[in-house]
């Protein structure tokens, strides 16, 4: 089954910047597949404001597990997450 994470960045950006490194290899060592996964931005289109992932997962709880393991999560870079099914419907290649 396919989850979309949603997260929003707390108030102080040095905590993304401080756990980036981390956090990409977290991604790397995924023990699920991630379809697509990156950063929110602000209106300009410039400064990260949050991380946008779908990703596989046999159920909601292990979704739920990856993305409070992710270092962002542990170290307080986000302020929110919120995780939902999600059902492709159209994909254009």
């Amino acid at each position: 089954m396919h989850f979309v994470i949603h997260c929003l960045d707390t108030a102080d950006p040095s905590i993304r910047q401080t756990h980036y490194p981390a956090h990409r290899a977290y991604l790397a060592a995924a023990p699920l597949k991630i379809l697509i996964a990156g950063p929110l931005l602000d209106e300009a289109g410039e400064a990260p404001i949050g991380s946008l992932l779908v990703i596989e997962a046999e159920t909601m709880e292990a979704a739920r597990a990856f993305a409070s393991g992710d270092p962002f999560a542990v170290n307080g870079a986000w302020d929110s997450i919120r995780i939902y099914p999600f059902t492709k419907s159209v994909e254009n290649r």
